[in-house]
């Protein structure tokens, strides 16, 4: 129940035991009868009375705080008459004393504002909230990078640079690099895995089933004894070709088992055979450098590069797709053909963006600083200082305005609006003073007709 019913209802419960107290018509003059009887009644009745009219008064009190109580002028809403007074006093207080400088350093300097910023970081999900908002001020950065005008800038220097670039030193370090026992080793059983990847495919199994074909064929002849040899056998086209992909496969098992077995637990036979298998892929790499003029080879595929390279168009598509985060143009194309080869389908397809590859670094750099800001206590008093006396030059800064921002926003008020909006954050407490009016009149009503009595008393004594 709100603090206005409960006054309200205290004022009518007043008013009513008031009436039904008075001597001459109460109905309990039947019950409290003789002199106690009497003195019982009336004490009761001058409470009451008493309690309403304190009541009464209060009510009128607070109501003509924001307006006129039973149409009366003289001296009612107050706030409303005393506007321009009021509202000096509130900007006056606030600027001057709630908003001073010196009172607000008093409560800012007993924080710890270090604390504080760790205390986000650790407990309210701050170091992930950090990166996000690290992410979003990047990519609006990034976002607005002129790309095309970078890639103008930059491709002459690209070009100039690959023109000069040894391209036979380049070629011996990646032979050398490729030649490397680790390397070689991740080398073979990439090449393997993707050889046989190659030979499953169906359009593979289809060309050499053809060519299988064409040596039974070639094979027969004209002999009828090799063809029944072969059927004898039940050698189909299929079955040779089963039979050819099962070797492949059992080979290429065995090998990428010989490579992928490495540590203390490989045995000495396995241990040789991948030893001799790398240094076979060796030989044959270094076989076939030898076997090419490199330097006219690499010379003239520099050439070609150049002449297909566009180096401006490349930095531009690299920056959009890798800085930005805009999709591959690449794959707009591919998606462009397959909607044009099925123009009947409304299928949506959600192109997923290419991750920028700034992301996972800033994400490290602010763990990074993070942690270091928890376990450095120099930094963080370095911080908590500069976060006050940031404040403080801020409010040194802002003083004057302060009490002109608090005069503006109350300007915007009508004058029923201000009433209606301090009435309805103060009236609730407001109503306690009818409630204490009412009691307390109550109270003194009743102490009032005690020592009405005893005056009385002494009086008919004397």
């Amino acid at each position: 129940m709100e603090n206005k019913t409960k006054a309200t209802a205290t004022l009518a419960a007043s008013a009513l035991c008031a009436v039904s107290t008075l001597p001459e018509i109460s109905p309990l003059k039947f019950i409290l009868t003789g002199s106690v009887g009497g003195f019982i009644l009336g004490l009761a009745n001058h409470g009451f009375l008493a309690a309403t009219i304190g009541g009464m008064a209060d009510w009128f009190g607070v109501t003509a705080l924001f307006r006129k109580p039973l149409g009366i002028g003289f001296h009612t809403e107050i706030l409303r008459r005393n506007r321009a007074r009021i509202m000096e006093a509130i900007v006056e207080f606030v600027g001057t004393d709630l908003l001073n400088t010196k009172n607000i350093m008093e409560t800012v300097k007993d924080e710890n504002t270090a604390q504080l910023l760790i205390d986000y970081f650790e407990q309210n999900k701050g170091r992930a909230k950090t990166k996000v908002l690290v992410h979003e001020i990047l990519g609006e950065l990034f976002g607005h990078l002129d790309t095309e005008k970078i890639s103008k800038d930059v491709a002459p220097i690209l070009e100039n640079e690959i023109k000069n670039l040894d391209a036979q030193k380049l070629f011996d370090a990646v032979i050398k690099v490729v030649t490397n026992d680790n390397h070689s080793r991740k080398i073979l059983i990439t090449l393997l895995d993707t050889g046989h990847k190659i030979l499953q495919s169906r359009h593979m199994q289809e060309e050499i089933l053809k060519k299988i074909t064409e040596l039974r064929e070639a094979y027969e002849g004209d002999s009828a004894g090799r063809a029944l040899v072969l059927s004898s056998m039940d050698l189909t086209d299929e079955k040779i070709l089963n039979i050819l992909n099962e070797t492949v496969d059992k080979k290429i098992n065995e090998a990428e088992k010989v490579l992928n077995t490495k540590g203390a637990l490989v045995d000495s036979a396995t241990a040789a055979a991948a030893d001799e298998m790398i240094k076979m892929f060796g030989g044959f790499v270094n076989s076939a450098v030898g076997s090419i003029n490199t330097k006219k080879f690499l010379e003239d595929l520099k050439t070609l590069f150049m002449q297909k390279f566009d180096s401006a168009n490349f930095i531009r598509t690299w920056l959009d797709v890798n800085v930005k985060g805009e999709t591959d143009p690449k794959i707009l194309e591919k998606l462009r053909r397959q909607q044009a080869a099925n123009p009947k389908s409304h299928l949506i397809v959600e192109v997923e963006r290419k991750p920028v590859i700034w992301k996972e670094a800033v994400d490290f750099l602010v763990d990074a600083k993070i942690d270091e800001f928890i376990k450095d206590k120099n930094l963080q008093r370095k911080f908590d200082k500069l976060i006050k006396d940031f404040i403080e030059g801020l409010l040194d800064e802002y003083r004057g305005q302060i009490p002109n921002m608090i005069r503006e926003r109350l300007d915007k008020f009508s004058d029923d609006e201000l009433t209606e909006f301090v009435e309805g954050h103060v009236a609730d407490d407001l109503q306690m003073i009818r409630i204490n009016g009412s009691v307390c009149g109550g109270l003194v009503g009743m102490v009032l007709f005690i020592v009405s009595q005893i005056i009385e008393r002494i009086a008919q004594g004397g």
